[in-house]
């Protein structure tokens, strides 16, 4: 009897455990888990209506952000700068687009996004190589 209530409790804690590592820390955690990558740089591209992301392109991070109510994506890579330039000319919300440009970083404003999100940034360090995606929906 008390072997099998070990087991029993045993049981309830690994489904209580696996809950809590596949379902509520990847979702409120804000964490992008290795599966969820792709998708979450393609989210990011089209609610900025961004062109795709040059191959050449070294993704450094990925992130969201959020809770059950809004959703945000940050993607951040490094390109040449021709290779930038050439990739800013392929985004259509960029040519027309709002920007902010200081010490060599430009910020163009992307208000309202596509697919009905709310928006956000983009921000380009052509110096550092660097662009960073940042998108909302709310």
């Amino acid at each position: 009897m008390k072997r099998a209530i070990t087991r029993i409790l045993l049981g309830i804690f690994i489904a209580i455990g696996l809950f809590v590592g596949l379902v509520v820390i990847p979702y409120f955690g804000n964490i992008v888990m290795a599966w969820d990558r792709a998708e979450a740089i393609e989210t990011a591209i089209t609610w900025g209506g961004l062109a795709e992301i040059p191959e050449p392109a070294n993704i450094t991070s990925v992130g969201t952000r959020g809770n059950m109510f809004t959703r945000g994506f940050m993607v951040e890579f490094e390109l040449e700068p021709n290779e930038i330039d050439e990739w800013i000319k392929n985004s259509k919300r960029l040519k027309d687009a709002n920007y902010n440009q200081e010490e060599g970083v430009i910020t163009y404003k992307i208000y309202p996004g596509e697919e009905r999100a709310f928006g956000g940034t983009v921000t380009i360090n052509k110096k550092e190589r660097k662009v960073f995606i940042n998108m909302s929906w709310s």
